[in-house]
């Protein structure tokens, strides 16, 4: 397995061991190809997304770049529940990533966030959250 394949998997279980009532996989499917318990419950997909800013000493060329990691959260509420319920769900999505990367293990450390978007309410009765990270290598 390569080092990217070991830090995509070492986020994934780790986030899955603090959230285990959430589906978290590195797999991500559109909301048709989800079962609905899993969406109501909440998934998160795990993505690298790049990698760069590598220092360029001598000797040091491409060990300690800036790996990007995209976290997408999916979530669905009930078709009755107003479009505001889709955005709480959302909400406390970005709660426990917030928190998530607050109580990492030190493999892990450098991992932060950077920032996200959501869904603004676009797909009710889905909603989805799109977090940015980033990874030091280093």
């Amino acid at each position: 397995m390569s080092a990217l394949s070991d830090r995509m998997n070492a986020i994934k279980s780790t986030l899955a061991t603090m959230y285990p009532a959430r589906t978290v996989t590195r797999d991500l499917k559109d909301f048709a190809a989800r079962p609905l318990s899993e969406l109501q419950e909440g998934i998160y997909t795990v993505l690298s997304a790049s990698e760069g800013n590598y220092s360029h000493y001598l000797g040091g060329m491409t060990r300690d770049g800036e790996h990007r990691v995209l976290l997408v959260g999916q979530i669905a509420v009930t078709e009755t529940a107003e479009p505001s319920a889709t955005e709480d769900a959302e909400g406390t999505m970005i709660d426990e990533i917030k928190a998530f990367t607050r109580a990492l293990p030190p493999e892990l450390g450098s991992l932060t966030l950077t920032g996200w978007r959501q869904s603004q309410q676009l797909e009710h009765p889905y909603g989805w959250v799109a977090f940015d990270m980033t990874l030091r290598e280093g």
